[in-house]
This record gives structure tokens, sequence and C-alpha cells, in this order.
């Protein structure tokens, strides 16, 4: 009993904080793709979560010293978002009292010129230090590198990166004339830069992403946090990882965290730093639901939500069409909401084959009434329609490409095949139909799939080898609601169209 008595004591000796301790709560989010509003909860019937009212609420509860910082990817994903053109988002933002923002990939979707604007509509600067001019090879004037705000007399570094994968995850002409740095190099420097100034804390709010097993090798959260010393904590984007417990580096101590996305949660990191040294002494992070129920909702910032929301309604809230039942998307299968998909853009221009991108699918569609709204949902980008002539042999390139274990499996109409996922690349298909015939290397095919894929998203650079390419004034999302809307009920296709074999399955 004496020696448990002891440990008890030593353990509050050693956890206790000196009383010119400084206790910073951030509030974070990221990946919010224009979800300001509440929505019906998924896990519990009956009840309200997320957006931006409760995430309001959940902030005003806070107390002491506390920042409110978002990593990227503000509106494009909802009609509320993107009928704005991201708008609706900044006069959220700067309702809330944001103190930071990071840019993300999806913010540059409207192109550079549109964020030039949003920015500048912003009331709190926007982070992007490995942002570059092509030409110049200097930082983009119109994004913050770093910043240090004084909180209680400790000096706490803030600095931003964006991921440097951004010419696969954007059309070419969103970002022309831009250059992203490597994120390794760049943290190093600004860190450097950041401990010059006098900053104690660092601190990285970034849209780089959270590395989870199967993902193809990048520079990832995880990456930064070993490579670059000097980092407190890393809050990061992009990935859309709910990371229920934060990761910590074993060697530099850096913490990681990420609240998910379509804010559902945020997190709540709370740093306690010694007030003298301005030294970290303990840190932590949590991620709260965002429980309308049990949060409340700030009324100002529900009054602007729902004035957004009705600019909209009218709309997008039109029901066109019956689902018999919930069609689903998915990664790593065929899925049925994939098969829909392709199933409706090959019969639109009467085509051999359709393609379609899983990571492109963005929502699932419910069993039941569909809304517009939920064709929107699951194709939230203004991606267009193109129609390709390719030979067999790039066709056979484009379906092996997009069955590589690195990336989701793509979605196809027309075509039958087996696969193998832990096959080289070039020998993981077999038995390829094409329209219920065997794949002809030297014959032509007729192709249509999205703008975004034809520029390479993805990696899909067999199409930059077509014979032909026709381009057509018509979104995917416009698509597929004139579709649902032709089929009256949509019933799910019949699967098996891919079929897994071996360990890759």
């Amino acid at each position: 009993m004496k020696r448990a008595g002891l440990a008890s004591a030593l353990a509050v000796f050693l956890f206790a904080l000196p009383a010119s301790a400084l206790r910073l709560t951030i509030v974070h989010t990221n990946d919010i793709h224009g979800w300001i509003m509440a929505r019906p909860s998924k896990r519990d019937h009956g009840r309200l979560e997320g957006g931006a009212a409760a995430l309001a609420s959940l902030y005003k509860k806070q107390r002491g010293p506390k920042l409110l910082v978002d990593a990227g990817d503000w509106f494009q994903g909802t009609p509320e978002g993107t009928v704005s053109k991201g708008q609706a988002s900044v006069d959220v933002f700067n309702a809330m009292g944001y103190d930071l923002v990071e840019v993300g990939n999806h913010d540059f979707d409207l192109k550079e010129a549109r964020l030039k604007q949003l920015v500048a509509r912003l009331k709190m600067p926007v982070l992007g230090a490995n942002v570059y001019e092509r030409k110049t090879h200097r930082r983009v004037p119109y994004l913050t590198p770093w910043i240090i705000k004084k909180i209680h007399g400790v000096k706490i570094g803030f600095f931003g990166l964006l991921t440097t994968n951004m010419p696969r995850l954007t059309f070419p002409a969103n970002i022309a004339g831009l250059e992203f740095r490597g994120e390794v190099a760049e943290a190093r420097d600004d860190v450097a830069a950041l401990k010059r100034l006098g900053a104690t804390v660092v601190i990285l709010i970034d849209h780089v992403g959270f590395a989870s097993p199967g993902d193809a090798p990048f520079t990832s959260d995880q990456v930064i946090a070993r490579e670059v010393p000097g980092i407190d904590m890393i809050i990061g984007g992009h990935s859309h990882t709910f990371l229920r417990r934060p990761y910590r580096d074993p060697v530099n101590g850096t913490m990681v965290v990420q609240a998910g996305a379509y804010l559902t949660v945020a997190g709540v990191a709370t740093l306690d730093i010694d007030g003298k040294t301005g030294k970290v002494l303990h840190k932590s992070d949590r991620l709260v639901n965002l429980d309308v129920q049990r949060l409340g909702q700030d009324p100002r910032i529900a009054a602007l939500v729902a004035k957004e929301a009705r600019k909209v309604d009218a709309v997008y809230d039109v029901v066109i069409a019956t689902a018999s039942q919930g069609l689903t998307r998915s990664q790593g299968r065929e899925s049925s909401l994939g098969d829909w998909m392709t199933d409706c853009e090959r019969r639109w221009d009467g085509a051999d084959l359709a393609i379609q991108n899983a990571g492109g699918i963005r929502a699932d569609l419910p069993g039941g009434p569909v809304r517009l709204r939920d064709i929107f949902d699951i194709m939230p980008f203004d991606n267009s329609m193109v129609t390709l002539e390719m030979d067999g042999g790039l066709v056979s390139q484009l379906l092996d490409h997009g069955v590589d274990p690195t990336k989701g499996l793509v979605q196809e109409s027309g075509a039958s095949f087996d696969y193998r996922r832990d096959a080289p690349t070039g020998r993981r298909l077999s038995h390829v139909l094409i329209a219920g015939k065997p794949l002809d290397r030297h014959a032509l095919y007729k192709v249509v799939t999205i703008d975004f894929l034809v520029k390479g998203g993805d990696g899909f650079t067999p199409f930059s080898r077509a014979e032909k390419t026709e381009s057509a004034a018509l979104l995917l999302r416009d698509l597929l609601a004139s579709c649902a809307r032709r089929q009256g009920l949509i019933v799910p296709p019949k699967e098996g169209r891919m079929r897994a074999q071996g360990a890759g399955e």
C-alpha cells in the first residue's frame, strides 16, 4: 500500500503544471467541403450532427486562451459551397472568427483567380508556405507562409503546407504557373525561420495527408514529423482521417492530429506551455462529435447557414427519381453505385467502355426518393464528359492501371475481366472482354470518361495517346441527373463485371 501511495504521489508530481503554465486550446477542422449545415446523423437515428453552428457552440464552450483553425478544402462538395463559388464558406469562416486557415487542393478548383478573390475576402491569414510562382520562384503573394501569435507572452509560430501531389489532383489550368516545393525541405526552412523570430512553439497546419496501410508511398504527415525536428504539432487535412488518438513521432515527439471530413467532428487540441521557457510541457487531442442535440447551435451562425441553404433548396431539394435500395461506393471493389454511374455514362454516348475513378465518387445514393441534391453529393466536382477513340492496347493499359493496388479500384461499364491487384504492372488482367468479345489490341474502341482523367488525373496517362478526343459541354452530375429522371426507378445493376483473383483481391 505504501509503495502504491508513493507511485500515485509521484505521478501527480510529474504531471503537475507550474503556476506560470499557459494552457492553450486549439479547435481544428479540415476538409469541410461545403458542409456548413447540420444533417441527420448516420449513427443515431432522429438526431442531427455536424455543421458550422454546432462547431461555433463547441468553440464558445472552450475556456481560456483558444484558437480556431482549418486545414483546407473549404467549399467544394455541396451546393451551398459550390453554387456561391466558395463565398458561403468565406462568410461562415469570417462570422465564426477563425484565426488561421490553410489552403487545400480543392480550393484551387475554380482556378487561381477565384482563390485570390476568396483569400482577399477572408479576415484571417491563409497559410501556404510552399506555393511558389514558377517564373519568379517566389512565394505567391496572396498566401502567408508563416505567422507568429503571441499569447500570454509566449511566441507560437504557425506555418502551412500544401501537398506536392497537386499536378495529379486538379486540372493543369487551375494551377498554371505554380509550383509546389517539397514538404520536408520547406518545413525545415520554415521551422528555422520561426525559431529565428523567437517562436518557442511551432505548429504546422497542412493539407498533405496522413498515410494509412496500403497507401502508395508519399510525403505524409508521418514523414514530416519524422524528418523535421522542432514541430510540436501537425494539424493535418486532405486524407479525411479520423484520428481518434493522435499520432506521436517516436523520435521528435511531434503530435499529428486530423478531424476526418465534412464537419461531422472537430478536433480539440490542448497544449500546456511553460510560461517562463515557452516550451510545451504536455499536449493532447480529442475528436468531438458535433452532436446538435448535445452541443446546441449558435443562433447567429445557424441563421447565416440557413440563409445560404435557402438559396439552393428550391433547386436541389427536388425529387427526380426513386432508388429501389441504397447504392454504395467502394475504393477497393466493384460497387453498385460505380456500376450505375458508368452504365449511365456509356449509354449516354453509345460507347464501348465507360471509365470512372473511385475517388471521384463522393457519396452513396440512399434508397427511397432521390433528390437532385443526392446526385450533387455523389459528384460535386465540375467534371465534364469526354469521348475518345482508343486502340485495344491503350484500353488494356487503362484497365490495368485501374486495378493498381495503390489507388481506388476503377469503376467501369462495358468491360468484363479477372484481375489480380498483386500482379506486376501490365499483367494484372485476364479474360478481358469488351461488349462480350475478347479485347482486340488493334481494334478501335469508343471510350467515355471525365475530363479530369483525360488530363492525367489519378495517373490515367493512356488517355493522352488516344486516336481522337471530343469534349462535351455536359457535366457528369447533369448526365447522372438526366439518367435518374429517365429511369424513374433506379435499380442496382447486377455486379460481377470485375472479378478479383488471388491474394490481391
